[in-house]
């Protein structure tokens, strides 16, 4: 994906132009991919961007104008006329009104905090030649995702996990606790990767490396007690500025040159996003990819004709799309969210070819107000230990599927590795939950729940696409975040609010199915009633048409065309020899699987089977 890379070694026993041209090649994953590097003239620091070639096609670095600055950025800023305004009337007019510029004039007015000033999805680098400090700073939620190491007088930095490792000096160590985690909850928390000391740049933040005395700073330029509380919107107001940001979210991501596309499924943010799009011609593309009978496919398809949006519909009929993607889909996403999650990838050269970007609707359920989250136990917590042991329940047990008990943990490793990570994972959430107490507490744990599940997990189905087209963020409008949060859970619960603003602003959408239960999510009270009745009774007597509710169907994918694959990761001499795993349990998780007596159990699998791929590709 796009991104910045870069290195300091003041020890000077490493080639600097190698470290360049190294990156530039391992995460250029395609042939569009673009690189630019620099090295200074007179210090070990070299700096690169990888691009796939849509936003920001201009080379880089850019300068100041009298060559102090050396500025590299990936990504976009959003409303920036204001922000222009500002600089012009501060003495420093960006040279054009293209985002690096903007960015670089933003800096030499407001100093290290200037991207606190710029509103978007974006990683920036800034070298000083004069002070010989580096500056790394990111948006507020961190959408373009990077990693670094840093000892002494040694950094490296890199979108990906394997540009950091490139450097000789990052050691090579699997950190235990990652892998605790992944075998338990199918994902890591918050900065930690399966390398010890390479860790994820953090959300809102600014660093900086001052190269004459190597010492190095981070920390949060913006967090979530930054958020203004509003315990007096109600409903109404509530919906309608809601409405009203999340409409003007997707015009303002719509409004230039750029060739819009929506991954269509039959929920509620996909069809909201498209149904906001201003009319265009040519009209925006949509694109669906699942299996024919699944409810996706079957009620994206209806959502598209109402739009009037170009549909596109990619087949999933069996698990061969897998193998074909696997490898690709590892290398892109390392591993940090197992291989059941790799819907997109089959569908993404074509899309290239159609689309600049995809109008995301990640997690916008989520924001919306999701029901998981509007619970007692969340929003009006009895202490911090009870929201400790009700999130571990969940990310264990819920919100990718049914991982392994307890009693499955201990009889998962071999006697060497069960004294080191039994329980590790839970005593690992209880330590990362801990800072996020300080928050509002009726909001609390779903703060953690976006940091650690949302962008530390589902945003690898982000970083997927990314590869082939560039992804834009409605639903992380700074604007519509500082709304949604600042009002009292029971305003947004149970996406009440969703639907209502969805019933207002586009009501042939609220007349399309949607969720589970295939009811109309209009709040038309007479409609949605006479609706859900008419499908429970024809589902009891069997006159309702049976849709599959997933889109892909990894569980029988593997006891069919995957098995093969997946015995030959699982039952191989390496995957013994590492002597993490007790085999004859492995044995029995595959077997209890391919019986089918038990509902969901890919959840147990599939860790197992991407851990072990993540250790031969990045380990051995």
């Amino acid at each position: 994906m796009s991104g910045l890379f870069g290195i300091i070694d003041l020890t000077r026993e490493n080639n600097i132009q190698t470290f360049l041209q190294l990156a530039s090649q391992v995460l250029s994953h395609r042939p569009w991919y673009q690189a630019n590097t620099w090295a200074a003239p007179d210090i070990p620091l070299g700096l690169g961007r990888i691009g796939i070639g849509i936003f920001n096609r201009e080379p880089q670095p850019i300068t100041s104008a009298d060559g102090r600055y050396v500025l590299f950025m990936t990504g976009e800023l959003h409303e920036t006329t204001a922000l222009q305004r500002q600089l012009e009337n501060a003495g420093n007019p960006p040279r054009d009104s293209s985002a690096p510029e903007l960015a670089l004039a933003a800096f030499q007015t407001y100093g290290a905090d200037f991207a606190s000033k710029l509103n978007g999805a974006f990683f920036i680098s800034i070298y000083d030649t004069a002070s010989q400090h580096l500056l790394l700073t990111n948006d507020r939620f961190g959408l373009y995702p990077h990693y670094y190491y840093r000892q002494g007088s040694r950094l490296v930095f890199s979108p990906e996990v394997k540009g950091v490792m490139l450097a000789p000096f990052v050691p090579r160590k699997l950190n235990l606790t990652a892998a605790a985690e992944y075998l338990r909850i199918q994902q890591l928390l918050g900065e930690k990767t399966f390398h010890e000391d390479v860790l994820v740049f953090p959300y809102g933040s600014v660093a900086q490396f001052d190269l004459q005395s190597s010492e190095w700073t981070l920390r949060h330029y913006w967090d979530w007690d930054q958020i203004p509380d509003r315990p007096e919107v109600g409903f109404r107001e509530a919906s309608n500025e809601i409405g009203r940001l999340l409409r003007r979210a997707v015009e303002k991501r719509t409004a230039d040159e750029y060739r819009p596309g929506v991954f269509l499924t039959g929920g509620l943010d996909s069809r909201s996003l498209i149904g906001f799009v201003p009319p265009r011609n040519p009209p925006p593309i949509s694109a669906t990819f699942g299996a024919k009978n699944s409810r996706d496919v079957y009620y994206a398809e209806r959502i598209a004709q109402a739009v009037g949006s170009r549909h596109h519909w990619f087949d999933f009929p069996d698990g061969r799309w897998v193998l074909d993607n696997v490898d690709l889909h590892l290398k892109l996403t390392e591993g940090f969210h197992t291989w059941i999650h790799m819907h997109s990838i089959s569908a993404l050269p074509q899309m290239r070819e159609i689309m600049d970007f995809n109008l995301t609707g990640w997690d916008g359920g989520t924001v919306m107000g999701h029901k998981d989250h509007y619970r007692p136990i969340y929003n009006d917590p009895v202490d911090e230990y009870t929201l400790v042991v009700e999130n571990f329940k969940q990310f264990n047990e819920a919100y990718v599927g049914p991982g392994l008990t307890e009693a499955e943990e201990w009889l998962l490793y071999t006697p060497e590795y069960s004294k080191q990570l039994i329980g590790r994972a839970f005593e690992s959430m209880r330590q990362e939950f801990h800072p996020f107490w300080r928050f509002r507490k009726h909001y609390a744990a779903e703060f953690f729940y976006i940091v650690n599940h949302c962008w530390r997990m589902t945003g690898h189905m982000v970083t997927t696409a990314r590869s082939h087209i560039e992804m834009r963020f409605p639903f992380w409008d700074y604007d519509l975040i500082d709304w949604m949060y600042s009002v009292r859970p029971d305003v947004r619960g149970h996406q009440m609010l969703y639907r209502d603003i969805i019933t207002r602003e586009l009501p042939k959408l609220a007349m399309i199915p949607y969720d589970k239960q295939e009811y109309l999510p209009t709040l038309n009270e007479p409609i949605h009633t006479l609706q859900s009745l008419s499908v429970r009774a024809r589902r009891k007597f069997k006159l309702f048409p049976v849709r599959a509710t997933l889109y892909a169907d990894y569980e029988n994918y593997v006891r069919r065309e995957l098995r093969p694959w997946v015995e030959g990761v699982l039952f191989d001499k390496r995957t013994e020899q590492r002597g993490i795993y007790n085999m004859p349990f492995v044995h029995s998780v595959l077997e209890r699987h391919m019986a089918g007596h038990e509902e969901w159990t890919i959840g147990k699998l599939a860790p197992l089977i991407s851990f072990e791929l993540v250790m031969r590709e990045f380990f051995d």
